[in-house]
């Protein structure tokens, strides 16, 4: 076969594969309303501990909010926990074992400034203790656990790309190797072993489509295929072992997103689930039941999804 038929057959070849990768068959599933928020909000947090969803943070056309509460998702009710330390806004949650942390964020104190602020609820005696501060001030990044550490990845801040590692043994932190692809209003996501990092907002303002897999074991950055729409301040869970990508915005237009975009882990592939019920950014998830629930955001994109703001939370069932 000549040279050119060749070259002509691998590009037919490439095509074809990616042809295959965005449009795999769409997943089975549905949306459903569940029991509201107290208020409206955007920017709020959110993470699983034993089948309950702490909540908390964010704002509405004012101040962010100190609220913290927790969501059962069997009896579909809300119970109200002692408040955070101080009103948040695009900061960050996680937990190990039954120690909930925040870290970093905007408050009304120095508006527009991120915070280096480390602060950890304790569940069972139902009590916020300030832990070591961040090396680096950070907003609008993303946060996970694996391994009983915790993992600040991205964001606003000095030294954005910096990884930032916290040992709660230890209380202290270290730096671990950048994000290949430095952004924030990113999300996170774990599978308990590696920590996948998906979309954000680049330094020009322009939005991405990235997806990173970040692996503690060996301390190494990979990158995946990207996601079929780029978009930041989305959010992302693991439910059934798939990597579940929903709502968003970009800025160059300014658009909000109801997308809901799944990544099949082993297969490397994305497809496409059931929209999000109505386009929102912001907003705050997390997994229980063996379903996604997403809390809150805000209809309108960039500083609009304040004054958008949603009492809203939606539950899919895959």
């Amino acid at each position: 076969m000549a040279a050119s038929e060749l070259t002509k057959l691998r590009f037919f070849l490439q095509a074809l594969t990616c042809t295959i990768v965005l449009t795999a068959p769409a997943m089975a599933g549905s949306w459903n309303s569940s029991e509201r928020l107290e208020r409206a909000r955007s920017g709020l947090a959110a993470t699983s501990v034993n089948d309950l969803i702490y909540v908390g943070g964010g704002a509405a056309a004012g101040d962010p909010a100190n609220a913290f509460d927790v969501f059962d998702p069997e009896k579909e009710s809300w119970r109200a926990l002692p408040a955070l330390p101080v009103g948040l806004i695009s900061f960050a949650m996680a937990a190990t074992d039954k120690q909930i942390y925040i870290t970093g964020g905007y408050s009304a104190d120095d508006p527009g400034e991120p915070r280096k602020d480390v602060w950890a609820y304790d569940i069972d005696d139902a009590a916020w203790t300030r832990k070591a501060s961040m090396p680096l001030a950070r907003a609008a990044h993303a946060m996970a656990s694996v391994g009983g550490k915790i993992y600040v990845i991205g964001g606003a801040g000095p030294q954005a790309g910096k990884t930032l590692i916290y040992n709660p043994q230890s209380d202290s932190w270290k730096t671990g190797p950048d994000l290949a692809t430095p952004r924030r209003a990113l999300a996170a996501a774990s599978d308990g072993k590696r920590i996948y990092v998906i979309g954000g907002i680049k330094s020009d303002g322009g939005v991405s489509a990235a997806l990173e897999v970040f692996d503690p074991a060996t301390a190494a950055w990979t990158s995946l295929p990207a996601m079929p729409a780029a978009r930041g301040a989305l959010t992302a869970a693991m439910v059934g072992g798939q990597l579940h990508v929903v709502g968003g915005a970009t800025w160059k237009p300014l658009k909000t997103y109801a997308n809901h975009d799944v990544f099949n882990i082993a297969a490397r592939t994305w497809s496409k689930a059931q929209s999000l019920p109505s386009a929102r950014q912001g907003m705050a998830s997390g997994v229980a039941s063996g379903r996604l629930w997403i809390f809150g955001g805000g209809s309108g994109a960039g500083v609009f999804g304040m004054f958008t703001a949603s009492d809203s939370v939606d539950a899919y069932e895959p």
